[in-house]
């Protein structure tokens, strides 16, 4: 307990410390009183907008995330672990004209008293100064005169965000583009995700033999102000001998997607399907398809939502285990259900990201089925309240692709969030999930749980 506590209370001690030194008083002087700190978080809020405004063509924004964690996450045992880390993100924006914008968006993570995002140096260690910036974004990006549309090329982040993020929502270097057409919104890229081997022998290894490529096109379209739906098409071309997230070697995946969404002043209804079809290029034992089924309804009110979730993904029961979705690198799926151990920890920085219904039973071939309940509230004095829970189970505990498991029950999950947000630049919370593990697991499987408080900057 002792551990949990002194890793907790770190982001919350700076929290503690920095704040009254917004109002801090010459010698001398008697304390401030609460209307003098006020004053002083509104000169501070009014001299960040007014950089905002400034006249300079480049423009910086961001965040700083500070986070203590405690957590024991694995079910067959009890053992625990504390650690303290932090991430900056910068995102530089060069406005040149009002058609063309130049973007840099970097990071620096730092867990402390570990190498962090710096290949051998120290950076979160004792004599931290090191070569540890990481590059997320650089690209340009180019406005066609006189229309809407669009184009970018270079590293940006693209994916599958109307369907969990599953298949990949990641960076990549390419070229995207956006525009309207009719009552049409296309968006559509190509990237580029593998040349050869990566372009260490570049006379033998820059030809499209051995290439992966990702291309993808989507149309939205609007009827109305209450409704719109979306069509999706994309291919991962897998050239190369090798597995690449996800894809298998020299094997196309194919996938059709649809959603819709449908609001009114209080509630919204929405829903997708993502079908995969996998080929093999030189044979059928990568041949396969699935899909997937999401399903929402959302009632929302001045200053707070409720929304239920449900997902499923059929259990692979073929021959060859290709009848499933495979493990993307960026991971991120099931990331807007306030959830840190079932689903994806949206605030993570270099801890556990989550997501186990999804690595442990759908990737795995034994499908996935929840049910998914979260909500947001603000409250007075500039507090709020994050909260969800969910149920899932294995869509088959049994199929032909994938060993028996012990049972179809993954768990249930309860999380919650609760902060407060100061001077409109920062907030300060404490939000903890516990996992009740199910039969899958075992017969008495361990439950688990993860504690973070967080120190949260936006600028």
């Amino acid at each position: 307990m002792r551990r949990i506590l002194k890793t907790i209370v770190a982001p919350l001690a700076m929290a503690v410390v920095t704040t009254p030194a917004l109002a801090a008083e010459p010698v001398g002087r008697a304390s401030p009183t609460i209307e003098d700190l006020k004053t002083e978080i509104n000169q501070l809020t009014a001299a960040v907008e007014t950089l905002k405004k400034s006249d300079s063509p480049f423009s910086v924004n961001g965040y700083y995330r500070l986070q203590g964690t405690s957590e024991s996450l694995d079910e067959t045992n009890d053992n625990s672990s504390s650690f303290v880390d932090q991430r900056l993100r910068a995102k530089i924006t060069g406005n040149l004209n009002d058609n063309v914008s130049l973007v840099w968006y970097g990071e620096v993570d730092s867990p402390w008293g570990e190498t962090g995002s710096c290949q051998g140096d120290n950076c979160g260690k004792l004599s931290a100064d090191g070569v540890g910036v990481e590059t997320k974004n650089a690209y340009a990006e180019l406005k066609v005169p006189n229309s809407d549309w669009k184009v970018r090329a270079g590293i940006q982040g693209y994916g599958f965000g109307k369907y969990e993020s599953f298949v990949t929502n990641d960076d990549m270097n390419g070229i995207s583009f956006a525009g309207q057409v009719g009552m049409a919104t296309l968006t559509g890229g190509w990237f580029k995700w593998e040349e050869g081997d990566g372009g260490k022998n570049r006379d033998d290894n820059r030809d499209s033999a051995n290439d992966v490529d990702f291309y993808m096109l989507s149309a939205e379209l609007h009827p109305s102000e209450m409704f719109h739906y979306g069509l999706t098409g994309a291919q991962i071309r897998n050239r190369s001998q090798a597995a690449l997230n996800g894809t298998a070697a020299r094997t196309e995946d194919n996938y059709f997607g649809v959603y819709a969404d449908y609001a009114t002043q209080h509630l919204a209804y929405s829903g997708s399907v993502l079908y995969k079809k996998a080929s093999g290029v030189d044979s059928s034992a990568t041949d396969g398809d699935t899909y997937m089924l999401n399903l929402y309804a959302k009632k929302h009110w001045n200053g707070g939502s409720l929304t239920i979730h449900g997902i499923y993904i059929p259990a692979d029961d073929s021959s060859n285990g290709a009848d499933r979705f495979a493990a993307n690198q960026s991971g991120w799926e099931l990331n807007s259900d306030n959830l840190q151990i079932f689903g994806t920890d949206v605030y993570y920085n270099n801890g556990s990201q989550g997501a186990k219904s999804v690595s442990d039973a759908a990737y795995q071939g034994y499908g996935l089925m929840g049910l998914m309940v979260s909500g947001n509230q603000e409250l007075s004095n500039d507090y709020y309240l994050k909260y969800g829970t969910g149920y899932f189970r294995a869509a088959d505990d049994a199929p032909d692709s994938a060993a028996q498991a012990n049972g179809s029950s993954l768990g249930t999950e309860v999380a919650a969030q609760v902060g407060k947000k100061f001077a409109g630049l920062y907030d300060i919370s404490l939000r903890g999930s516990y996992g009740f593990m199910g039969d899958f697991y075992g017969d008495d499987p361990e439950d688990t749980y993860k504690i973070v408080a967080m120190v949260n900057i936006s600028y």
